[in-house]
């Protein structure tokens, strides 16, 4: 990831690109390479990175993010390189990574290839570390679709990029 786009989780929130979105959004096509850098209340600032597939109903996704104009998105970059697995990185143990801890971890599934998501850890009232909404450890144990994890300590990860703790997901009573 550029030098630019780590900068932006140091900063305090900057203006939505909205004319580069839709720019973007224009231009893109299966199989491009893109970064989407979101804002969730839930999962904080962070940065998906992979290759763009065309969803059910035609809506291009990075990941599980549909790359529309919503307002949780911030940016969306093409003609990014493709992400790849930080191999020579040191295998990170999960205990060692608290709520708000800046990583850049890639997965490979077989609906979304490899992809790298770049952001706070999150931890909440489950045994879960996440970073976007991708799991990175159960209890402890790496997932399974992880590729490699990298502590991102170089990055001064603003307060305003890290969410509160997760809460628990409870159904809507009937």
């Amino acid at each position: 990831m550029d030098e630019q786009t780590l900068d932006i989780f140091s900063a305090a929130r900057a203006r939505r690109d909205v004319a580069g979105i839709r720019d973007a959004l224009s231009r893109v096509t299966a199989g491009d390479i893109a970064r989407v850098l979101v804002r969730s209340p839930r999962y904080g600032l962070y940065a998906l990175e992979g290759t763009v597939r065309i969803g059910v109903g035609g809506q291009p996704l990075v990941g599980d993010v549909i790359l529309a104009t919503s307002s949780e998105i911030q940016r969306i970059d093409l003609g990014i390189d493709a992400p790849a697995p930080a191999l020579s990185a040191d295998v990170v143990d999960p205990s060692t990574l608290p709520h708000g801890t800046p990583v850049r971890v890639t997965f490979a599934t077989p609906t979304h290839n490899t992809f790298a998501v770049t952001g706070p850890i999150t931890a909440g009232n489950d045994r879960f570390l996440l970073v976007g909404s991708w799991i990175v450890a159960d209890d402890r144990v790496i997932a399974p679709r992880v590729l490699s994890i990298e502590r991102l300590d170089d990055i001064d990860l603003h307060e305003v990029n890290v969410p509160p703790l997760r809460s628990v997901l409870v159904d809507a009573e009937a």
